[in-house]
C-alpha cells in the first residue's frame, strides 16, 4: 500500500503526515491522550507508530495557521473478516484504516478537526483501495462525519462504528 497524503489546507487547518521522531511537538496532544504516560513510554508509542514499515501505521496532524498543532490522528491498516462488517460469509478478508486515537487539542474545535482528520484517513484509505475505516466510539464529537457519512456507517456490537466504500 502506497498512502502519501497531500497537504490540504481547509479552514486554516493544513494536515500532514507526521514523520518525525521529535515528540516534542505532539507532546501537549500525546499527554492529553495518555495522561498516566511518563514521557519515555510516549516517545516509545510514537517511534513505534512512525518507524513501521509505513504500509501498517503512521500519524495525521492537523496544524492551524500558526503552525500549532491542534488535532492527531493515529491509525493501522488492517484485514479482517468480511462477516465483522457486513452479512456475508466470503473467505476474502477485507482491507481497512482502523483509526487508534483521535486527539484535539480544544473541545471547541473538536468537531472540527475530527472532521478533517477524518476526511483525509478516509481519502488515503480510498487511495490504498481499503473497503472500509474503522472509528473510535462515536459522542457528540464526531456529529459531522455521521452527518455526512451517515448511509455508509456500520457499527461492530454497537461500539466502533466502520465507514464502508463501495468497491
Amino acid at each position: 500500500m502506497h498512502h502519501q497524503i497531500k497537504e490540504v489546507n481547509y479552514t486554516g487547518l493544513s494536515i500532514t503526515q507526521y514523520k518525525s521522531d521529535n515528540i516534542y511537538p505532539l507532546l501537549p496532544l500525546l499527554s492529553q491522550e495518555f495522561p498516566n504516560w511518563k514521557i519515555d513510554k510516549i516517545k516509545n508509542y510514537v517511534k513505534l507508530v512512525i518507524t513501521k514499515n509505513h504500509n501498517v501505521a503512521g500519524m495525521l496532524v492537523a496544524q492551524n495557521e500558526a503552525a500549532y498543532n491542534v488535532g492527531l490522528l493515529v491509525y493501522t491498516f488492517q484485514s479482517i473478516s468480511p462477516e465483522l462488517i457486513e452479512n456475508t460469509k466470503k473467505n476474502q478478508f477485507k482491507n481497512g484504516v482502523v483509526v487508534e486515537n483521535l486527539i484535539a487539542s480544544s473541545p471547541i474545535l473538536q468537531k472540527q478537526v475530527f472532521f478533517i482528520l477524518v476526511e483525509n484517513i478516509i481519502t488515503m484509505a480510498k487511495k490504498n483501495n481499503c473497503q472500509f475505516v474503522e472509528l473510535p466510539k462515536f459522542n457528540e464529537t464526531y456529529e459531522l462525519i455521521k452527518e455526512k457519512y451517515k448511509k455508509q456507517i456500520s457499527k461492530i456490537n454497537s461500539f466502533r462504528p466502520i465507514i464502508r466504500f463501495a468497491q
